[in-house]
């Protein structure tokens, strides 16, 4: 599937009853796949989270319907079950950049299932991210960029700029945010947040201006995002 990214006003969010079907379609391929991801990377937990099985683009709105289901889901989908057309991997980000025009990155840590990627604070929506009938996808940004940061308003804010990236089962809403600080003060509260926790989910922060800066280390919607949303 190609690659594309899209301006967008906003999300819309809605939580739908039931697990995906897939799950009981493929529990078996599932359980094996996650019993090989265990083997890499014995931490992880096998919690709930959302994944979607429907994505559209109506006008400049990003529509999503979410359903809950196992994280082992996510470790197939994104494997063998890369072609299963039916369930898709949304998630939130915040890109944040700084006043002389660096955005702040993160590498995930050794125990985490993308560890040594590189990429904007996000993380995939969960049931705390669930209000009714509808799911909150700028609440969960804002959550995951403090909780592996450290930062939040008022030393960051939100603008209006958010994008939606497009690649296979992977769909990105990516919301930038702004700050006063520049990219070394950046950098220096985010690290004093990772040196304060016990586990951090990152183990460096990298303050980039381009894609070329990241090489191979980042996924294909990091490189999108920062052509995108750098600049004004």
């Amino acid at each position: 599937m190609s690659s594309f990214v899209r301006r967008v006003s906003g999300v819309v969010a809605r939580f739908l009853d039931g697990p995906p079907p897939v799950e009981a379609e493929r529990a078996s391929e599932i359980d094996e796949a996650w019993r090989a991801a265990l083997e890499r990377r014995p931490k992880m937990f096998d919690g709930r989270i959302l994944l979607a099985d429907r994505v559209a683009l109506e006008g400049d709105t990003l529509e999503v319907d979410f359903r809950e289901a196992g994280f082992s889901t996510l470790m197939w989908l994104r494997g063998a079950g890369a072609s299963e057309a039916r369930l898709f991997n949304v998630f939130g980000a915040a890109a944040v950049i700084s006043r002389d025009g660096a955005a702040l990155l993160g590498r995930m840590a050794p125990h985490t299932a993308n560890a040594g990627q590189i990429y904007f604070p996000c993380g995939t929506p969960d049931l705390g991210d669930v209000c009714g009938e509808t799911v909150d996808l700028e609440g969960s940004i804002a959550r995951e960029l403090a909780e592996e940061t450290g930062l939040a308003a008022p030393v960051v804010r939100s603008t209006e700029k958010a994008i939606a990236i497009f690649d296979g089962r992977l769909v990105g809403f990516i919301r930038r945010f702004e700050t006063d600080l520049d990219a070394g003060e950046l950098e220096a509260r985010a690290l004093a947040h990772l040196a304060a926790e016990r586990e951090p989910e990152l183990d460096r922060i990298v303050m980039a201006r381009s894609a070329a800066e990241l090489g191979d280390a980042s996924p294909r919607y990091v490189e999108l995002a920062l052509g995108a949303l750098l600049g004004d």
